[in-house]
This record gives C-alpha cells, structure tokens and sequence, in this order.
C-alpha cells in the first residue's frame, strides 16, 4: 500500500489545490445571491403582512363609512329635522314660500 501511494502522479495532487480554489471561487460568488435570495422572501413576506393588516382596515374603514352615511341620511330626513326643531320651538311650514319683488326706483 505504502508503494501505490508513492506512485501517485504529481498532477493528482496538484488537482486537489486547484479543485479546492474553483469550490471557493464559486462559493464567493454565491455567496451575495444567497444574501440578497434571503432578504428578497424576508422582504415580501413583510409586504404581504402589512399589505394583509391595510386590506383589514381598509374594509373597517369602509363598513364604517357606510353605516355613517346611513345615520346622516336618516337624520337628515324631513321628519327627523322636524322632530328635532319641535324641541326648539320653531315649526314646519305648511304653506310655500313667497317671493318678494322690488320695483325699481329711477
């Protein structure tokens, strides 16, 4: 055994070197794609989060708007008004209003 590894061509272990150079040389260039691989999906899946908690509030947002629209809409109602202003002591009118012309004067 100790004659088969004497015999070993000095191109075989001059190969290991070189082989063990281009493993490095590859994993330098890997090496950035990796980082920049892991903060891309760490980057997205906070986007997607927060693009999740906007959407949430977005619909709150908008139900809210809705039953507000609602409210105003029925206290803004002829029958409402008139309720509230019987409080006060003024009362609806029951006859149209007139309009009221001036002559001119030369």
């Amino acid at each position: 055994m100790t004659e088969e590894t004497q015999n070993i061509p000095q191109s075989e272990n001059q190969d290991n070197p070189i082989t063990t150079w281009k493993l490095v040389k590859w994993l330098i260039y890997l090496f950035p794609f990796l980082v920049f691989y892991i903060y891309n999906s760490l980057h997205t899946t906070k986007a997607i989060k927060k693009k999740d908690e906007l959407s949430k509030q977005l619909k709150e947002l908008h139900s809210e708007r809705i039953s507000l629209e609602s409210e105003i809409t029925q206290s803004s109602k002829q029958s409402e008004i008139a309720e509230k202003l019987k409080e006060t002591g003024l009362k609806e009118l029951s006859d149209p209003p007139i309009k009221i012309v001036r002559e001119k004067k030369d």
